[in-house]
């Protein structure tokens, strides 16, 4: 059992104002592991964490969230 930790930052500036969906890439996550993302955002005072158990990511390439009004929404899993 290992965790993986990815991080993305929110960047508004440089991204298509169509481009509203972040991508984080799970290929590498099996079962028993677990993912903790961390983002933050490039001008606003934003950082959360959030964990997901490797059974409800491991067989997907990716999950999505997506940034609106200082809130992230998640598809097509939730955090734990």
């Amino acid at each position: 059992m290992s965790t993986i930790y990815r991080n993305r930052t929110i960047r508004p500036s440089s991204r298509l104002e169509t481009s509203v969906s972040y991508k984080i890439n799970t290929e590498k996550v099996t079962t028993n592991d677990t993912l903790v993302i961390t983002i933050n955002h490039e001008s606003e005072n934003f950082h959360k964490e959030f964990s997901f158990s490797g059974e409800k990511v491991a067989n997907r390439s990716s999950i999505h969230f997506r940034y609106i009004n200082g809130e992230i929404i998640w598809s097509p899993v939730q955090p734990d």
